[in-house]
């Protein structure tokens, strides 16, 4: 994806405050149903479950063809 779907909440950031604001906007029916749309436009992106898998195969396919 181009954007952060859900903000990583790391080390210092996680706090109690940025932990319930957070928490607050996935809540909201608006942010929720548009977080669905942008974690379905991202499965699209990744297509069917084996991503990992198919990545490997074309990396070793690239290395053994040069």
């Amino acid at each position: 994806m181009d954007k952060e779907i859900v903000k990583e909440l790391i080390q210092n950031e996680l706090t109690p405050f940025n932990l319930k604001k957070e928490l607050s906007k996935i809540l909201e029916p608006k942010h929720r149903s548009n977080l669905i749309f942008q974690y379905d436009q991202l499965q699209k992106k990744l297509g069917e479950s084996g991503a990992s898998k198919r990545t490997a195969y074309l990396i070793y396919k690239t290395l053994v063809n040069n």
